[in-house]
């Protein structure tokens, strides 16, 4: 089907993307859809909301006034997952539906749990830097670094992250527990070889705690002083999901008083960091640029998702009930 005519829909573009990104969503759209994109101010975003049949949002905030502007918009569809930056509620008062490409990150997110964890236990980037600096530190690196064979993997989530890392960290002979407001079936749990565990049991238990959670107003800060407490000393804590999962403040004071082995953190509640920040003065927290499904042979796969939802909303046919976040 095309949905090509006189006046072609018009697909927003609302994030300031590198021309390669550029290029895919092209790629994808451009037979079928007039493709705008972004500039950075403000009112350019405005500006072009108010033409679009379609938003499609990426990293940047798609707030009330950029809903209430979209007076001709049918659609909102996330490039990725999360929608925290979305004003679900203002789509909803105006009829807009919000889709997700659901499940579309999570090899990658997950592979980065895992890259994270080794990191952070092998004290990589601490090893790399004193290499340069001329330093062979062996044997030091042998009593303050730690294999990840062995350890108990404690996964907060299971949906489509939280059981790809579970299938990525099977591979290097761990014990795999789980926490989920919804149990999975008995079925899934022995295929991943998953045991199921209460939130605080996970907590004390594991020698990994590796969060796979969306950010909603329940889940804010849930991760907080009483959990980070109870993580024995020797665990370290990954997050590839969202920064404002987890009580940072607390998180840097565990951090500073060796109460906690280190953390590896792919996001942080305010992005980017600033660099005043005392994570990244903390030897034992490792932090990178949010990063974690944003890989290049990755990007491609979300656009054709994003694309297919498109497509089939404005042809009025059913679309991925796990792409629904609205409706």
């Amino acid at each position: 089907m095309t949905l090509r005519r006189r006046s072609r829909p018009i697909v927003a573009v609302l994030d300031v993307l590198p021309e390669g990104s550029r290029d895919q969503i092209r790629a994808h759209f451009s037979e079928d859809f007039e493709v705008v994109f972004a500039k950075g101010s403000y009112e350019q975003r405005i500006a072009i909301a108010r033409r679009a049949t379609v938003l499609l949002a990426g990293w940047e905030s798609v707030s009330k006034d950029v809903i209430e502007a979209a007076t001709r918009c049918r659609l909102i569809q996330k490039l990725g997952v999360g929608t925290d930056k979305i004003d679900v509620d203002a789509a909803r008062l105006h009829g807009i539906p919000v889709l997700r490409a659901a499940g579309v990150n999570a090899n990658a997110v997950a592979e980065m749990a895992v890259l994270l964890t080794l990191a952070v236990l092998r004290r990589l980037v601490w090893a790399a830097h004193s290499v340069k600096e001329g330093r062979f530190a062996k044997e030091e690196l042998r009593t303050t670094t730690q294999q990840l064979a062995g350890k108990t993997i404690g996964l907060i989530g299971a949906g489509y992250a939280g059981r790809a890392a579970a299938k990525r960290f099977s591979s290097f002979d761990t014990v795999l527990l789980y926490y989920d407001i919804e149990r999975l079936p008995a079925g899934v749990e022995d295929e991943l070889r998953l045991s199921y565990q209460s939130l605080e049991s996970l907590v004390s238990t594991a020698d990994v705690v590796s969060l796979h959670v969306p950010l909603t107003p329940e889940t804010q800060g849930f991760f907080n002083a009483n959990l980070l407490q109870k993580m024995k000393p020797t665990a370290i804590l990954i997050n590839t999901a969202r920064g404002g999962l987890v009580d940072e403040t607390a998180l840097i004071q565990v951090l500073r008083a060796g109460r906690l082995r280190g953390a590896g953190l792919d996001v942080t509640a305010e992005e980017p960091l600033p660099t005043s920040s005392p994570l990244l003065s903390l030897e034992n927290a490792l932090v990178t640029p949010h990063y974690g499904g944003s890989v290049g042979d990755n990007f491609p796969r979300v656009v054709e998702h994003a694309y297919a939802n498109v497509v089939n909303v404005l042809a009025g046919r059913p679309v991925p009930p796990a792409d629904v976040v609205s409706w």
